[in-house]
């Protein structure tokens, strides 16, 4: 047995070996199965699902050659000059950037909103270039190959020797850790690449730093919204797949040291570009004003109870309160019959439901039930409820845990009542928020600007979070500064 472990280690030494590759963009040889042919294969296969996933690409030419002139300029200047990049900004609000193999960036537009002039974007765009040129995804793809060739060998040769089942999901696990994202160094190493881009492509490459410390805020403001504290967004866990941002930040500020600290900002040309940018939720995916989701697409609208923050995502919308009680909302297949019946054979198949209640929800036949679930949060009380409209059917899950359920019961039943059907008005009401470029007058202030924001809560924070302003900077006559309108 001890010569048969000898042997695969020397087969998987071998392998590793015969199958290094050194990646364009830092010169180095690393492990890699996978040819530049199949990671070309791999983006084409990939893309799609990118677009599907973050709303599709976003519906404007300008950004979108804008985007593609900034990353063209970024790529005739890595080591592969003449290598095929495809640059796409997404549909979505969240504030992202990636890259598949093969040369497939994206932004989305929620992230272009965030930054504040073109080095900043130059940064993020010569990051991902990075991943690329390092072929990260092809070593990761490569490592987690290895690893379950070597845990599922090593599993097999000590299960024979010890007689124990599972050693080699205990070695997956260990494997799954590692190989979860692009690792810390893959990370910083992307970083080094996207400064001498951007310094080679003439982009002051101090921005970078400056732009990580936005993505920084951004999240504590998230943390904020959502309740939590935001020194929240500075820990870590094993299977963190990125370093901390504020180790970013640092990381990337020392960098710049060993640049000349020249080069373009390019402030006026970034705003004039993302004048009218969407920012928030596509009124064809639904809009969240408030407590308040409305699509005018299905035609309806519904509120949620004090206390609970709406988040619009690509298959459910889900209300979360920071008690753990959640609220998520969907569509499911057609009702074939009667809701109750609906309830328990077609949606809560196989889960003993009590209470079960027909109902009338503005002139929609409608039906609830409730049950105890077991979630990886624990044990939830759940409610659900299930409408009929027409051919389509929504459905609400409420969850609570056990010791607020009470605290919660009226408050829910009041929002499941509130579906109703838009007028026709306010279809046509429903019009996107947008970025608008203003020039700061004599007399504004932080605090005078942020009231025109058209949000409910901490205004002030999402103005300056927006326009990248420090606690307690203030505004100056002539400055300029984006609005959300």
């Amino acid at each position: 047995m001890r010569r048969s472990v000898v042997l695969i280690a020397a087969l998987l030494a071998s392998t590793t070996l015969s199958s290094c590759q050194v990646s364009p963009g830092t010169g180095q040889s690393n492990f890699n199965v996978l040819s530049s042919d199949d990671e070309k294969k791999m983006g084409a296969e990939a893309h799609p699902d990118i677009l599907k996933q973050f709303g599709g690409a976003y519906h404007d030419a300008k950004v979108q050659a804008y985007v593609a002139g900034v990353g063209q300029r970024l790529a005739i200047h890595t080591e592969t000059p003449g290598a095929e990049f495809r640059f796409t900004v997404l549909n979505s609000t969240i504030v992202n950037a990636m890259a598949l193999p093969g040369g497939y960036v994206y932004v989305t537009r929620g992230l272009m909103a965030l930054a504040d002039d073109e080095a900043e974007l130059a940064g993020v765009i010569g990051h991902e270039i990075g991943h690329v040129t390092g072929r990260h995804t092809a070593q990761r793809y490569s490592q987690a190959m290895a690893a379950n060739i070597a845990t599922g060998v090593l599993g097999a040769v000590v299960g024979a020797v010890t007689g124990v089942s599972g050693v080699g999901d205990l070695a997956q696990l260990g494997a799954a850790a590692y190989i979860q994202g692009f690792s810390r160094d893959q990370e910083s190493e992307a970083d080094q690449l996207g400064i001498r881009y951007m310094n080679n492509s003439g982009w002051n490459p101090e921005y970078m730093a400056t732009f990580l410390n936005k993505l920084r805020e951004e999240s504590r403001l998230e943390a904020v919204l959502a309740g939590r504290s935001p020194d929240s967004v500075d820990e870590s866990s094993m299977f963190a797949s990125h370093p901390r941002t504020i180790d970013r930040v640092k990381d990337a500020a020392a960098a710049v040291k060993f640049t000349d600290h020249k080069g373009a900002v390019g402030r006026d040309q970034y705003l004039a570009q993302i004048e009218g940018l969407m920012v928030g939720d596509d009124p064809d995916e639904g809009v969240i004003r408030g407590r308040v989701f409305s699509h005018a697409g299905l035609g309806i609208r519904y509120e949620v109870p004090p206390g609970f923050r709406l988040i619009n995502g690509a298959k459910a919308v889900t209300a979360v309160h920071t008690d753990g009680s959640m609220i998520r909302f969907d569509m499911g297949q057609e009702a074939q019959s009667d809701m109750t019946n609906y309830l328990q054979s077609q949606w809560a198949k196989g889960t003993r439901l009590a209470s079960i209640e027909a109902l009338d929800i503005n002139g929609m036949p409608a039906a609830t039930g409730v049950t105890r679930l077991n979630t990886n949060k624990g044990a939830m009380d759940a409610r659900l409820l299930a409408i009929k409209d027409g051919k389509k059917t929504y459905r609400f899950l409420y969850l609570t845990p056990p010791g607020v359920t009470g605290t919660h019961a009226q408050e829910m039943k009041t929002s499941g009542l509130s579906l109703r059907h838009l007028a026709e008005s306010e279809k046509s009401g429903m019009k996107p928020l947008r970025i608008r470029i203003i020039t700061a007058k004599a007399g504004d202030s932080v605090e005078k600007l942020a009231e025109q924001m058209p949000y409910e809560d901490n205004k002030v924070l999402r103005f300056r979070v927006l326009n990248g302003l420090t606690n307690g900077e203030a505004v100056t006559p002539g400055q300029k500064l984006k609005m959300v309108i």
